[in-house]
């Protein structure tokens, strides 16, 4: 399960990775290692766990040095003189052992795309991540009852707290970084979001300060911001959600000092919370993606019948620019004969035909080719963020097999648009989508940047880099032309379909190249009048 974040040796992945994810192992572990079971690594919640996970499936059997050095180093540092350095030795390889064992059998077996794409792909984690717990649980309580640091009586409060607490955190952290490295994945920010921190923080409000709430089951308030997050922003906005209250329930019962009932009901009520939010999440993404897939596809099917009338079209234009070019031939004939028998009225009354019938074939071009290129716009605030993440989204299949890395940036004066959301999007997919096929035809890895910013206050230019071969000088001096193509199989109407959107939005499109890389300039207007202004000039 190759992707982009695999080092070209073993040794590079190593040195540049290992130093940063075993300081980040031992962080999470200190930082967690709160209200412990008599000492030791059993906490209520260990994100360090999602941590190690998340590395195996991104990475694979290449990152087992890492994985199974980080426990061992973090006990050492973090839980000293709780057990001797033996212990914490073998507690480091059990850990590190059961995290890369079911992360490689989730990957081999479960054939887990690290994406999360699918909602079998969101239950395979969750049951691989079960499985991870139950296996360092065992092996854990199981070392320290031979060297007697557990009693019988102790075996099975000490399994469960374990398996909850690491269960915990790999629902929690695994996705995370799982999106975030895969998909770059992010939760899109809106006015919505302070709401939605506040309704967490009351909800904690009302599971701490009023009395007997346990008795009520306040504690599932918890589930309304979830839930809000969820439909909102898909698994994204589940797994940010789910961090937050995490952090926040451990920083409550840490400072309220609550009792081990308590505890012990909110980790169950943790890993409801998780399961419920990952597994929505899953099925609001996918449902997300597949409107994407579906409003893409219907506009690629309204713009291929548009393309399959053109042979149509093109019979009529014939057909009926055919009559005023032969009255021209006429007239024109006419007026010759009339010039050479000396009779100047007669030529002048032929022009004048010949005028007539020149303004009647302009006029019949020229509705036929409204007929072809108008298209109503509808202006609209759009969110640049949110429209190159679907862009990106649809772009998925085609960039990963590729080895194409797909970078966007978005500036701080273009998160805003005024335009057609629709038209925007198929423009930037156009794009993109060349630039992946400029990439694929060099048989090598590639990277694709897309700068959304606004240079003054009227203008806001997508700038679309690639490192494939460029265009031609000759292409470039000509401009973008409909139907001219550099692909043998191209038809030349992707960029020349930007280039409409781009005029329809008072803007323009430009391409450019250099020795290093091709880019394409989508430049639209910033004002709202001048888009409201263009609506029918497509």
């Amino acid at each position: 399960m190759d992707n982009h974040l695999q080092m070209p040796t073993v040794a590079q992945s190593l040195l540049l990775t290992g130093p940063v994810w075993v300081l980040a192992y031992v962080a999470l572990d200190y930082i967690s290692f709160v209200d412990s079971y008599r000492g030791l690594a059993i906490t209520p919640w260990n994100p360090a766990a999602g941590l190690a996970l998340a590395l195996v499936l991104l990475g694979g059997v290449r990152y087992a040095p890492i994985v199974l050095v980080s426990p061992a180093i973090a006990g050492a540092l973090v839980r000293i003189g709780s057990v001797p350095a033996s212990v914490h030795l073998i507690e480091g390889v059990l850990f590190g052992g059961s995290y890369l064992a079911a992360g490689l059998l989730a990957r081999r077996y479960g054939r887990l795309d690290p994406r999360l794409m699918t909602v079998r792909d969101t239950l395979t984690l969750m049951f691989f991540a079960l499985c991870a717990a139950v296996m360092a649980a065992l092996s854990y309580v199981g070392v320290l009852w031979l060297t007697g640091f557990l009693r019988n009586s102790e075996l099975v409060e000490g399994f469960a707290r374990f398996v909850v607490g690491d269960l915990i955190g790999m629902l929690i952290v695994t996705p995370v970084l799982l999106l975030a490295f895969t998909r770059r994945l992010w939760p899109i920010v809106t006015w919505e979001a302070p709401l939605q921190l506040l309704m967490i923080g009351l909800a904690f409000t009302a599971i701490f300060a009023i009395p007997h709430a346990r008795e009520y089951q306040l504690f599932y308030l918890l589930f309304v911001p979830l839930l809000w997050c969820t439909f909102r922003s898909g698994i994204a906005g589940a797994t940010a959600a789910l961090c937050v209250i995490q952090v926040g329930l451990m920083l409550a019962l840490h400072i309220r000092h609550g009792a081990t009932g308590d505890l012990i009901s909110f980790q169950m009520l943790m890993i409801s919370l998780a399961a419920t939010g990952l597994m929505l999440g899953s099925l609001v993404s996918h449902q997300q993606a597949t409107s994407a897939r579906l409003r893409h596809q219907q506009l690629a099917l309204s713009r291929a019948l548009r393309l399959r009338s053109m042979g149509e079209i093109a019979t009529a234009i014939a057909h009926e620019v055919n009559q005023p070019i032969t009255s021209i031939r006429t007239y024109a004939g006419i007026a010759r004969e009339a010039l050479e028998n000396n009779q100047p009225q007669h030529a002048t009354k032929a022009v004048g035909r010949i005028r007539d019938e020149c303004d009647r074939a302009s006029n019949i071009i020229r509705a036929t080719r409204e007929s072809l290129r108008q298209q109503v716009l509808q202006p609209q605030p759009v969110q640049v963020d949110q429209m190159l993440a679907e862009v990106c989204e649809l772009l998925l299949d085609r960039l990963k097999p590729n080895d194409i890395e797909l970078a966007v940036d978005v500036r701080t004066g273009a998160k805003t648009v005024i335009g057609d959301p629709v038209q925007l999007r198929q423009a930037l997919y156009n794009i993109v989508d060349n630039s992946i096929d400029a990439i694929e035809s060099t048989g090598s890895m590639g990277r694709i940047t897309v700068v959304a910013e606004r240079p003054n206050p009227s203008v806001t230019e997508f700038i679309v880099s690639d490192s494939g071969p460029g265009f031609s000088q000759d292409l470039v001096d000509l401009g973008v032309t409909p139907l001219l193509s550099t692909k043998p199989e191209g038809t030349g109407i992707g960029l020349s379909i930007a280039r409409s959107v781009a005029e329809a939005h008072g803007g323009a499109l430009s391409i450019e190249r250099n020795d290093k890389q091709t880019i394409v300039r989508l430049r639209i207007s910033s004002d709202e009048r001048i888009s409201h202004e263009h609506r029918y000039a497509h």
